[in-house]
């Protein structure tokens, strides 16, 4: 039985990252969004609809993803014209993980 000591310890293991981290898992947990990742780790400079086609989906629905990936700051926008080529964001430490652990998976 744990103690309401043992209770506390445990409770300080909580940060302020955990809504990040779960927000990231939730993001990439759909297929499609995971895959949309991975295509950008590999070729970052590809249009929504050039991602779309190689997904075999509707731009709308590629474009919705992205704008779950950038809502959970995994990707960020650069617009060219008409279009808009998603970029990952390297900023965000979860993202350099994400890739180290991608390119160990497929090596």
């Amino acid at each position: 039985m744990l103690t309401s000591i043992d209770i506390q310890k445990n409770r300080k293991l909580f940060s302020e990252n955990d809504e990040n981290i779960t927000a990231t898992f939730k993001a990439l947990s759909d297929l499609n969004r995971y895959r949309i990742f991975r295509i950008l780790v590999q070729q970052p400079k590809l249009s929504v609809s050039s991602i779309a086609l190689i997904l075999d989906i509707s731009l709308p629905l590629a474009s919705q993803h992205i704008k779950v990936l950038t809502n959970a700051n995994l990707l960020q926008k650069e617009r060219r014209g008409k279009q808009i080529f998603p970029k990952l964001e390297h900023d965000n430490p979860f993202v350099k993980g994400i890739i180290k652990t991608i390119h160990q998976a497929i090596d």
